[in-house]
């Protein structure tokens, strides 16, 4: 039988996936501590990569020198705050540049821009906002990692900075345009308090234009703007410590996929 040629990242396929009960992405709770391979912690931008029971692996990036190598556990989730060091942090993605990815099914690490809408939704945890020098939630273009997020290609993201939430866009290599949110989830202007729990959620459509809602309400303000069309982009969660330390980061539910 002919197979469709848009290597499974159209319509058609993924109706097609979902009649037969597998679909792109899916719902993870961090309900349990993952198994972890790939390097030690110590040095910039080397990868290890955290495998969960219910299928999520994440790509691990540090910035700057770790001493732990993995979360902790908490009641409510997994704590991601890693080494508490001034400019020191991690980034995870799910998709590892040096590797073809995955294009389709639970386990994809990759969307394409111009096939279908997608998303990704993360709610997690700060303990001290002041101490979050950058902490970005979103997509950026499939690469390596990039120990500054303003090196990134490509990216769209939310940036939580010092509990301002903004959002900062990259195109074509170019500067970070960075737009403070004025008011849609968070507190009434649009921040983020002190071991407040929060839900960001990016949203790209067939076309490659990105939306942005804040637990569940669009905010005011966020600049307009695209990806290119072709582009492979990856979620992905960016944290870099101030001098006061942000303290425990903790991840409770994340979840991407096909809208």
């Amino acid at each position: 039988m002919a197979k469709n040629p848009m290597y499974g990242s159209n319509k058609f396929d993924n109706k097609l996936a979902n009649v037969h009960g597998v679909q792109d992405g899916g719902i993870f709770n961090f309900a349990d501590l993952p198994i972890i391979s790939g390097a030690v912690a110590g040095a910039a931008a080397v990868a290890t990569t955290h495998v969960y029971s219910d299928g999520l692996k994440l790509k691990i990036g540090y910035l700057g020198t770790q001493t732990l190598i993995g979360p902790i556990g908490t009641s409510s989730g997994m704590n991601y705050g890693f080494d508490q060091t001034n400019n020191d942090g991690i980034e995870w993605c799910l998709a590892d540049a040096t590797s073809q990815g995955i294009k389709s099914g639970a386990g994809i690490t990759q969307y394409a821009v111009g096939s279908d809408a997608f998303y990704a939704e993360l709610r997690f945890s700060i303990a001290d906002v002041s101490g979050a020098d950058e902490c970005l939630f979103g997509f950026r273009k499939v690469e390596a990692f990039q120990a500054a997020v303003d090196d990134y290609d490509e990216m769209a993201a939310f940036n939580i900075v010092s509990g301002d939430i903004k959002t900062e866009t990259i195109l074509n290599n170019g500067g970070t345009t960075t737009t403070d949110l004025t008011s849609g989830g968070g507190d009434a202007a649009g921040n983020w308090a002190d071991a407040g729990l929060h839900t960001l959620k990016v949203l790209v459509s067939s076309a490659g234009a990105v939306t942005y809602a804040i637990d569940g309400a669009t905010p005011t303000g966020a600049a307009t703007f695209s990806f290119d069309s072709g582009e492979l982009v990856t979620p992905f969660f960016h944290l870099l410590n101030d001098s006061d330390v942000a303290g425990a980061v903790v991840m409770e539910m994340f979840s991407h996929g096909r809208q």
